[in-house]
């Protein structure tokens, strides 16, 4: 929306979703997801977790007090908001519904039954002001678990922590200028910021799973 004209119908409604046609969506995103998971993962691996003394000690401390349960669970979390954002996903595409929009309203009463759905407007001004606003939601919605993990995270390997959770910020900023400009506009840092957060979650499982092991 803002940077292309969109097909709707009578009331509104584009004419067709922008979701890829195939491999079927909850497919699609496992997928999606499972490779970054592997590759950021790997990554987090090699550059932070081999011959880490002082995360080693570390992990030990969390096998002493089991907490690498706590590690797990935080990780389960994460697992099932991807799962709810499928979810989400299917029915969006179902529904034809492009971002920014989040909920589409009906006009009720007996003349309003008549009219349009409600959505948000897309040109201008306002389309930039509504981008922006949705933007910033997206950080917000992430930041409750992403503190989670930064913290988990934290305990375990302070500096590179830090390093991947100040990129994520900064990314997630460059994301939501692009995002004012234009819906695709997004794409370059929110993609980005995702490969910080899959890094800081592979952190987050091997403390874990290392501390149940020892």
């Amino acid at each position: 929306m803002g940077d292309k004209i969109i097909e709707t119908d009578s009331k509104g409604i584009p004419t067709k979703s922008n979701l890829p046609e195939s491999p079927p969506l909850p497919v699609f995103y496992a997928l999606f997801i499972l490779v970054q998971m592997a590759i950021f993962g790997s990554m987090a691996y090699f550059f932070i977790v081999r011959n880490n003394e002082k995360g080693d000690a570390k992990v030990a401390i969390l096998a002493e007090y089991d907490l690498g349960y706590v590690y797990i669970g935080a990780f389960v979390l994460k697992i099932l908001q991807h799962a709810m954002g499928i979810n989400l996903g299917v029915a969006r595409k179902a529904a034809k519904i492009h971002v920014p929009d989040q909920q589409v309203y009906q006009v009720k009463g007996a003349e309003g039954s008549k009219l349009g759905y409600v959505l948000l407007e897309g040109e201008g001004v306002l389309g930039r002001f509504n981008r922006a606003q949705r933007a910033l939601q997206n950080y917000n919605e992430a930041a409750p678990i992403t503190v989670l993990f930064f913290a988990l995270g934290g305990f375990v390997y302070p500096q590179a922590s830090l390093v991947l959770i100040s990129l994520f910020s900064v990314l997630r900023f460059v994301s939501a200028l692009g995002y004012t400009s234009s819906a695709d506009g997004r794409f370059g840092g929110f993609l980005a910021s995702g490969a910080t957060l899959f890094m800081l979650d592979g952190l987050v499982i091997m403390s874990g799973i290392r501390s149940i092991l020892l």
